[in-house]
Order: C-alpha cells, then sequence, then structure tokens
C-alpha cells in the first residue's frame, strides 16, 4: 500500500489461505482503503477486482460508500466509470442495489444508472420499486410512464408498493392510483390528490417530497 504496488499486494494476497484472504479482505477494505489518497484506492481497487471480483468487489464498493461521505469519492470518477463498464449482470445488479439507497437526489440516480448503463423504462424499474428512498421512489413514478398502457403490470407496482407498507412507499401507490386512473387499486389511503395534482409531483422533486415523505 505505502508504495502503491499493486501486483505485490495481489501477489501477497495470492499466498495466503482462504481465511488470510477474508481477513486481509476486511482490513482492506474497512480499514486501509477507506483513507488512503484516493489515486491508491482506485489503483488497489482496479487490481483486487480484476483478480478476484467474486472475493472483493462488494467489500471495496461498501468502502467507495464510506469514501463518498467522506467527500473523498464520488459517481464522477473516472476510475468508478471505469470499472462500472467491466461489471457483468450479476455485479451490476449487486453494486446498483447496494449503493442506489446512499443516493440522495435523483441526478445522482440517473447518473449511476448512465455509468451502469441501465436503461430508462423496464430496466431501471427493475431497481427503483426495491429501494425506499424518495430519489428512487420519484424516479419510479416517472418511469411509470413507460408502461403506462399496462394496466397489470401497473397495478402490480403499487400493490408491491403497498405491500412494503412504509408511508412513503404507500403514499407513492396512492399517486399512482390517481395517476393512471387505477379504482380497482383498494386501500385505506391518507393521501388524497387529484390527477391535475400529480403532474406537478412528477416534474417537482420537491413537490413529490413535500407530498410523499
Amino acid at each position: 500500500m505505502q508504495t502503491r504496488d499493486a501486483e505485490r499486494l495481489v501477489g501477497l494476497l495470492d499466498s495466503f489461505s482462504r481465511s488470510e484472504q477474508r481477513t486481509a479482505g476486511y482490513m482492506l477494505g474497512e480499514r486501509l482503503l477507506a483513507c488512503c489518497p484516493s489515486d491508491v484506492y482506485w489503483k488497489m481497487t482496479e487490481a483486487l477486482v480484476r483478480y478476484d471480483s467474486k472475493a472483493y468487489l462488494i467489500t471495496l464498493m461498501k468502502t467507495f460508500l464510506v469514501r463518498m461521505e467522506q467527500g473523498t469519492a464520488s459517481l464522477s470518477d473516472k476510475p468508478f466509470a471505469k470499472l462500472a463498464e467491466r461489471f457483468n449482470d450479476v455485479e451490476r445488479q449487486k453494486v446498483a442495489l447496494l449503493i442506489l439507497p446512499n443516493l440522495a437526489r435523483p441526478e445522482h440516480v440517473e447518473q449511476l444508472f448512465n455509468l451502469m448503463g441501465i436503461s430508462k423504462g423496464r430496466d431501471q424499474m427493475v431497481y427503483l420499486v426495491r429501494i425506499d428512498t424518495l430519489p428512487c421512489l420519484f424516479l419510479l413514478l416517472r418511469s411509470l410512464r413507460y408502461i403506462e398502457h399496462d394496466r397489470r403490470e401497473l397495478l402490480q407496482v403499487a400493490r408491491q408498493l403497498m405491500k412494503r407498507g412504509t408511508g412513503s412507499s404507500f403514499n407513492l401507490a396512492s399517486i399512482i392510483k390517481v395517476a393512471f386512473g387505477l379504482d380497482e387499486l383498494t386501500g385505506t389511503f391518507s393521501l388524497c390528490l387529484q390527477p391535475y395534482q400529480v403532474a406537478r409531483l412528477e416534474q417537482s422533486y420537491e413537490a413529490f417530497c413535500g407530498s410523499v415523505s
């Protein structure tokens, strides 16, 4: 780490037993790579993921979240974009579901989707419907316009939100009912909106937050 020698680090790990590698992975992710210079973090992360993605990718993406909170990493880091381009389908799903709950603005969510090549519409909805944060719920509402003629799927999304049972997800289900005229969606909704009010919620994140949260 001190000499910034990624090849030697990988060689050292390769000489360890599986148990020792797990311990080393913990030390790297929780301690050493969380507070090192940015260029060292990315150089070591790239080398470790290339060496054994299954063992190190999620550990090092958790470190990435820690560094984001510290202000020493961001989605705009070029090495992250380079890493994201090489994700396979399983890695893409795991990393997206790890990072999405920690993003504070809709534009950050959209940035992550763009970096990972996750298309608008159904592809993004697969992720958005699983994350109970205001940025993701807002983009989920907007994404439903891609399937507005599929009543069965709209109902399925709304019922999935209701089943989750949080206040924000239940309120979004109420908005979806009004927005798409889903009269068959039954439930006790505390949020009462008129159709003309829904359009504003789709356009303004601040208005959406004021109604849903």
